[in-house]
């Protein structure tokens, strides 16, 4: 009996330090993600935008950029009504 406690006894004691060790592991990572983490909303916030804003301010310049190429597009066939009379008599 006595065996099998101390059996059971080593094999949940390499269990606790592998786990140990896996939660060691575990911390390191974390520790280098938040580092990273830290790194990129440095570099957000070195381009005047708010890392905790980010999504907002992504949809924000989406929103923009759409309107943009909207207004463009517009402009684009605006010039070319306004210069198809000239370009009709220069095809003749």
């Amino acid at each position: 009996m006595a065996s099998d406690l101390d059996k059971r006894l080593q094999s949940a004691v390499v269990e606790r330090d592998r786990l140990a060790a896996e939660t060691q592991r575990i911390a390191g990572r974390k520790q280098a993600a938040d580092e990273s983490l830290e790194v990129v909303k440095s570099e957000i916030r070195g381009k005047n935008l708010d890392p905790d804003s980010l999504d907002e301010t992504i949809e924000r310049l989406e929103l923009a950029y759409s309107d943009a190429v909207i207004k463009f597009e517009a402009d684009v066939k605006a010039a070319r009504n306004a210069l198809t009379p000239y370009l009709e008599t220069t095809n003749s």
